[in-house]
C-alpha cells in the first residue's frame, strides 16, 4: 500500500498515514522500524508499507520504502500535493 505521513511525533515514534485506497487512516506505532538511514519521518513523506487490520483499525506493519515529501503542515495540503503530482505524471503531451 502507498501512503502519506499526515503527522508523526518522533519522540513517541507514532503517527498517522493516509492510504492511497482512500480507506481508513493507518496508525504507525513505535514498534515499526524505519528503513535505511531514516532517523525520523516528516509530514508529507511517501511510504510503501504493509499493514494489518486489528479490531477495525489499520496498523502499519513494515515500511518497505520511504520517499522524502515536499513538506506541508496541513493534511489536506499534503494529500492535494500528492494528487497534483500523480495527475502530472498521467498527463500526456500530444505533438503533431
Amino acid at each position: 500500500m502507498m501512503g502519506l505521513v499526515l503527522w508523526y511525533k518522533s519522540e513517541a515514534g507514532v503517527g498517522m498515514v493516509w492510504c492511497e485506497d482512500q480507506g481508513p487512516l493507518a496508525f504507525l506505532g513505535p514498534e515499526v522500524t524505519l528503513p535505511g538511514e531514516a532517523a525520523s519521518l516528516h509530514c508529507g513523506d511517501q511510504l510503501v508499507f504493509s499493514f494489518e487490520l486489528r479490531e477495525g483499525v489499520r496498523y502499519v506493519r513494515d515500511i518497505l520504502s520511504l520517499t522524502e515529501g515536499t513538506g506541508g503542515n496541513q493534511p489536506h495540503e499534503i494529500i492535494a500535493q500528492y494528487h497534483d503530482a500523480r495527475e502530472t505524471e498521467r498527463t500526456f503531451r500530444v505533438v503533431a
